[in-house]
């Protein structure tokens, strides 16, 4: 497969919400209004949290090198949904859902992104100047 290259500026939709105690941010960036790029932070900060903050952002470089890679989100969305590390956390009640992990976070926003009814953001003429 070929890898599809970044152009120099591409739009995004950031999404934030909690998992426990911590908040989480997923970040999707769109080429030819598909998502191809996934960032994603998390607010710990304690010592024993630093391997939770790599294995996110392992997590999303790899979801990024699928995407531009030709796989599906929907295989990404199959797999990551109702992954749990905190059973029965109601997180953001704006969009009415139940995030039990980070990754089963990012299976819930790749299925909203992917909805026909998304509308993907797109750059202002000032972000292209």
């Amino acid at each position: 497969m070929d890898k599809l290259k970044r152009p120099p500026s591409a739009p995004s939709q950031t999404w934030h919400d909690s998992v426990g105690h911590h908040k989480v941010s997923i970040t999707i960036g769109f080429i030819d209004d598909k998502p191809m790029e996934v960032f994603m932070r998390t607010n710990v900060s304690h010592a024993t949290a630093i391997c939770e903050r790599a294995w996110i952002e392992a997590l999303a470089r790899s979801v990024s090198t699928g995407l531009r890679h030709g796989i599906p989100p929907e295989v990404y969305i199959e797999q990551f949904q109702g992954v749990t590390c905190i059973p029965e956390f109601t997180g953001n009640a704006a969009l009415s859902h139940t995030v039990k992990s980070p990754t089963d976070f990012l299976a819930q926003v790749l299925k909203i992104v992917t909805n026909s009814k998304y509308v993907t953001p797109k750059l202002s003429t000032k972000d292209t100047e």
